[in-house]
């Protein structure tokens, strides 16, 4: 039975025993048990984004694709940010795996102080963009629109990221609920604050697409200070003296860490910012409804980014544990039950995407372009399961590089020329920027699998097991 920590069982600095049933509820239970309160939290954080579409999408065409170009560089900058702090959640659920109470309350510090350093280089390098929207070919309305929203949402991100690093430090010590329940809590102050700030209601300024911006700054930072009271305070957490001195260097090393992660990401995140830019090219009403796309795909996205992240802590742990056979068990039910669920989410977006884009804008145009390219995205929603799940097993063996090297070649060398080539020379506009990196994630994640697949099989486990499980005390990634 797992142990908490923070718990006085007399146990403490024992490795943690896991669930080591062969059957596939003794690893279906454990993950979705994790995993739930990790789905409600990034639909917390997809409701953020979801509320500012809904209402921007009522102030007009302009305003929308102001937002999605906005949007475009804030993504980036957020898959950076996020692979950037991305070691800290498997070293802690590693050291958590092995019972080692220490190296959880050091990498926690470590973290902490990396996602506030993180996010102000990222807020800095965003608030640079601002004054050259214009030369970057999208539509002059739309790039002057964007500019004070881009402004606020980049100052926005150290509070964000701090929060996220903080709630990992929650879910790999296994507690989720409270994160989520602070995540419901910034959810409502955001929603509030946007339809007071951008039209003008209950005596408020109407801003219009800065109001969205000012509510997004306001929520995120109240959110990472209520974290960060919450980790000081809760009894159960209080024995790793998180907020206690930082030693040297901890930080440090978690970035270089995260750099194989961060450069996974931005590579993925850069080469749809790359297809969004592509778009602004095809039109305003492209872009708009591109935001409109991505706000309702974003609804079945985060599925299989929780699982991901339930499945990078579980295997993890079984490798802190020792139990090789244990981290493969979870990496493969988890890739069978990903893809069932957004087989379902697929049904629903093939069959009602053009429902879904006429609740987000009330142009007709943009609402019927919209529709398509939601259908287009619900075919997206197997492989995208496929490919983010076993990238979260392989995250949890620490085996970074390679899949940065994957990264590189299915965005940058196969997917963009094949957007380009099909938005541009075939003339399929919009559409054929959602289609051009489609069969390449098809592609790249069964790559993933297979590589977990390898990296886990029980002929090679004799040599593999003495490096993973010193892999939550080795300062290098495996390759």
């Amino acid at each position: 039975m797992e142990r908490e920590i923070g718990s006085d069982d007399g146990s403490r600095g024992q490795p943690i025993v896991l669930h080591s049933a062969a059957k596939p509820v003794g690893v279906v239970l454990p993950l979705l048990g994790l995993a739930a309160p990790m789905l409600l939290g990034q639909a917390g954080q997809v409701l953020l984004q979801l509320t500012d579409t809904l209402l921007i999408g009522h102030l007009g065409a302009v305003p929308l694709a102001a937002a999605a170009m906005a949007g475009n560089f804030v993504m980036v900058a957020m898959y950076f940010a996020y692979g950037a702090v991305g070691a800290v959640s498997p070293r802690i659920a590693q050291a958590h795996g092995a019972g080692d109470r220490q190296m959880v309350a050091t990498t926690a510090r470590g973290g902490m102080v990396l996602a506030i350093c993180v996010g102000v280089g990222i807020s800095l390098a965003l608030s640079a963009v601002v004054p050259i929207l214009d030369r970057l070919g999208q539509p002059g309305d739309v790039a002057g629109a964007g500019r004070d929203y881009l402004l606020l949402i980049a100052w926005s991100l150290p509070g964000g990221i701090l929060a996220v690093v903080l709630g990992q430090i929650a879910e790999a010590v296994n507690r989720p609920w409270p994160v989520l329940g602070l995540m419901a809590v910034a959810v409502a102050i955001n929603a509030i604050l946007n339809w007071c700030l951008i039209f003008g209601n209950w005596g408020c300024p109407a801003l219009g697409l800065a109001g969205a911006g000012w509510a997004t700054l306001v929520a995120r930072w109240l959110h990472a200070a209520a974290l960060l009271c919450w980790l000081a305070w809760d009894r159960r957490l209080t024995p790793l003296r998180i907020c206690s001195r930082q030693p040297r260097g901890t930080a440090m090393e978690l970035f270089r860490l995260g750099l194989p992660v961060a450069a996974q990401d931005l590579l993925e995140g850069g080469a749809f910012a790359v297809g969004a830019v592509m778009l602004g090219w095809v039109g305003t009403n492209a872009l708009a409804a591109n935001q409109v796309t991505i706000s309702i795909a974003s609804l079945a996205w985060m599925v299989p980014v929780s699982l991901s992240m339930a499945t990078g802590v579980r295997v993890a742990h079984a490798v802190g544990a020792g139990d090789l056979a244990a981290a493969r068990r979870t990496g493969i039910v988890a890739v069978l039950l990903g893809a069932g669920i957004m087989a379902a989410c697929a049904a629903v977006y093939v069959s009602g995407g053009k429902a879904m884009a006429r609740v987000f804008t009330d142009d007709a145009e943009v609402a019927a372009l919209a529709g398509t390219l939601v259908c287009i995205a619900g075919v997206y929603q197997i492989s995208d399961a496929i490919q983010s799940v076993s990238l979260g097993a392989l995250r949890g063996l620490l085996d970074n590089r390679v899949p940065m090297i994957a990264n590189a070649i299915c965005y940058w060398g196969l997917s963009l020329p094949t957007v380009w080539l099909l938005t541009f020379r075939c003339g399929w506009g919009a559409t054929g920027v959602w289609m051009g990196y489609l069969p390449w994630m098809v592609a790249t994640g069964l790559f993933f699998l297979w590589r977990f697949l390898r990296l886990t099989d029980p002929a090679r486990q004799a040599g593999l097991r003495p490096a993973l499980r010193g892999a939550a005390t080795t300062p290098s990634p495996r390759t």
